[in-house]
């Protein structure tokens, strides 16, 4: 059959640009040698949450007494929440697969290679093929953990974030490699359960890459915690696999120092490469850099005219809602609109507790871009909700350019961070000012009234604040 769309992946760029492309009118295939809705759905974003929704309820039941409420012996029972974790999994794909049904999407599983630039053969799980011809392509077969030598996973003592999802067991004593957002999530849900943490990031600090005031706020949450943390570190050897415990070296980045560190379970987490080999776009003329990322232009288009591709494969920022975005926009071009992606309002959110969002400019980026910069910051201690709920580490911080006022960045520590970023986000879109902001009424009690008062202090007028 011949379509007006195929897309090569259904993870929440695929699925998103397939829905879309549908709701445009166009005839749509997916090809997914997996489940419908990818790793997000299936090995990342809804799992990991389910998890730490977990940790997170268990944190809170330990400070429990101060409110009066007794809870004596309370425990995570592991086999109960792989249950309900892989529920929720499985409602998750059924949604995603009833709505290709319903909008007339076929989805087709097997691997899909390019055999032309306009066509493609499907292989599926019983070595049968077929071919697809389509007026378009969009190719959304995301990412895989990057494994460095030495390092490599064996599935049990050393593992991804593919087994650590799966809860085959609690280690008594984790190491993590790797100091990201992956990382961090599956740390505070083996801590929760009762594993022992130690963290290893090869760079100075937690989250490279986030603004400073976030990235010191992880660090000592964590801390606070009993986790073990080790910036400026790397993993270089791992010894006794197959035994009891691992020996794992850990050397400082300069190697100036070394040390042992005895556990049970090592955890990879150093980020991520494209999905692209095997799919035949080096041989049909699209464009990748030496790391094996698609190159696109603002409407996602590759060198190769018909021929899209969208998600982790054209690097960036590896965010599930960008892909998603993403694919939004491939869809609407397939069908005749002028529109094109814009990265200035990319949110993103790290769900530790407490919760971390980031849009836009960091301070360091600002004050480089601008020379100076406005910065507006709030303590989650001056918010009523959060000292009521006692959730009162954290912060709205706000980075408004020095002349017009306008927002450059925004980010925020505390309860539902990933819940309130997207106003910020909006803001920045809309080229709004923090005077916008600060005379925007905002619901008390809420916590998203820092973003208020830190809007209000970059203008030195934050009201629940001394006077500056």
């Amino acid at each position: 059959m011949n379509y007006d769309c195929a897309v090569l992946g259904a993870g929440p760029g695929g699925y998103v640009a397939a829905l879309a492309a549908a709701h445009l009118g166009l005839k749509t295939v997916v090809i997914e040698k997996d489940k419908a809705g990818g790793v997000c759905t299936n090995r990342g974003c809804i799992p990991s949450k389910a998890l730490l929704y977990a940790a997170g309820a268990y944190l809170d039941l330990k400070n429990l007494e101060s409110f009066g409420l007794k809870v004596d012996n309370a425990r995570i029972d592991i086999e109960t929440l792989r249950k309900r974790k892989e529920r929720v999994i499985l409602r998750m794909v059924k949604s995603i697969e009833f709505l290709f049904r319903e909008n007339g999407i076929d989805l087709v599983k097997g691997a899909g290679k390019f055999t032309a630039a306009d066509r493609l053969t499907v292989t599926g799980d019983d070595g049968l093929t077929h071919e697809i011809a389509a007026k378009n392509y969009i190719v959304a077969t995301g990412s895989s953990p990057i494994i460095l030598p030495g390092l490599e996973p064996d599935g049990s003592q050393v593992i991804t974030y593919n087994e650590a999802l799966n809860l085959p067991r609690v280690p008594k004593k984790m190491l993590v490699i790797g100091g990201g957002a992956i990382g961090l999530e599956m740390a505070e849900v083996y801590a929760a359960l009762g594993s022992e943490i130690i963290i290893v990031e090869l760079l100075p600090t937690l989250l490279p890459g986030m603004d400073a005031d976030l990235c010191a706020a992880i660090e000592t949450a964590l801390s606070k915690r009993k986790m073990t943390i080790r910036t400026g570190a790397k993993v270089t050897k791992i010894d006794g696999r197959g035994t009891d415990a691992l020996t794992v070296t850990v050397n400082a980045a300069d190697d100036s120092s070394t040390e042992q560190v005895i556990c049970d379970c090592v955890l990879v987490s150093i980020g991520m490469k494209p999905n692209t080999a095997g799919l035949g776009l080096a041989e049909i003329g699209v464009k990748m850099d030496r790391r094996g990322f698609v190159e696109v232009d603002n409407q996602m288009k590759t060198s190769v005219p018909g021929i899209f591709a969208i998600g982790d494969i054209v690097g960036g920022k590896l965010l599930a809602h960008k892909a998603s975005r993403e694919g939004h926009v491939c869809a609407e071009v397939i069908a005749g609109h002028n529109v094109s992606m814009d990265y200035t309002s990319l949110p993103g959110a790290v769900f530790t507790h407490p919760e971390l969002a980031s849009v836009g400019l960091t301070e360091k980026d600002a004050r480089e871009k601008y020379g100076d910069a406005k910065i507006g910051k709030f303590s989650l201690q001056g918010i009523g909700k959060a000292v009521a709920t006692g959730h009162g580490d954290g912060f709205a911080k706000i980075i408004a350019h020095p002349q017009t006022d306008q927002i450059l960045g925004a980010h925020l520590v505390g309860p539902g961070a990933g819940d309130i970023i997207g106003e910020l986000a909006l803001a920045i879109r809309l080229h709004a000012t923090a005077t916008d902001i600060g005379s925007t009424i905002h619901v008390h009690p809420t916590i998203s009234e820092a973003v208020l008062e830190a809007a209000l202090d970059a203008g030195g007028m934050a009201v629940h604040a001394v006077k500056k």
